[in-house]
């Protein structure tokens, strides 16, 4: 059911790209190594979420690189805050998460350019955000989305299998991950190398980040 949600072009024309194992905590996905992952868990950290009324929140910390053909390697600082739903006996009833997630993420290409990866939402209902240049007027790289629902006939839905990290730009689905092992990926064939790195090294950090109701 994961796979339906990611648009029917991008599955039937995309380059995809195949999970497995790496050392320690990476992994590789096609011709990308995932290496020196370092994430970190803290009761305090940096506020990411608006403010509201005292509930207990978790803070993750996450570093890695990624090594892309002809050896080129980026790098990713992130930061995440996660925060417990307003009513979490409901949520529990109802065998839902509710809590509400925000990350930021720092990217850095070997051509010297920066990103930054923004994204909030709720982890039963799906994160949304952009991932574009960094600076104040930082170009729009694409719309990001964390899928974790499919609605059927507009008044059923169900939680999805396993997540979905989807990227669009100009609407168009330019790549999609499933976040779970064994990692699936699918890059659009219109999009250029850096472009494709750049997508590769975004979606990743989503798989790593605890963005899903089965990560606490």
């Amino acid at each position: 059911m994961s796979l339906e949600v990611i648009d029917a072009p991008l599955r039937a024309r995309g380059i995809e790209l195949q999970g497995s194992d790496g050392p320690g905590e990476g992994l590789r996905l096609g011709p990308y190594e995932v290496r020196q992952v370092e994430r970190e868990r803290s009761p305090r950290g940096t506020e990411l979420l608006p403010r509201a009324l005292p509930r207990p929140a978790s803070y993750h910390r996450l570093r890695f690189e990624v090594l892309a053909p002809e050896q080129r390697r980026w790098h990713a600082q992130c930061e995440a805050q996660r925060r417990q739903a307003r009513n979490p006996d409901l949520a529990g009833e109802l065998d839902e998460s509710h809590d509400e997630a925000a990350l930021l993420c720092q990217l850095q290409g070997p051509d010297d350019d920066r990103w930054v990866l923004k994204l909030s939402g709720n982890i039963g209902r799906g994160l949304s955000g952009e991932l574009r240049a960094a600076g104040e007027a930082g170009a729009l790289a694409f719309e990001a989305e964390v899928i974790v629902r499919r609605s059927f006939v507009r008044v059923v839905d169900r939680e999805l299998p396993i997540a979905v990290a989807q990227l669009r730009r100009k609407k168009m689905a330019a790549a999609a991950m499933l976040l779970a092992a064994p990692e699936r990926a699918w890059l659009a064939p219109g999009l250029a190398g850096p472009d494709r790195e750049l997508a590769v090294v975004a979606m990743v950090a989503l798989r790593l980040l605890p963005v899903t109701q089965s990560e606490l």
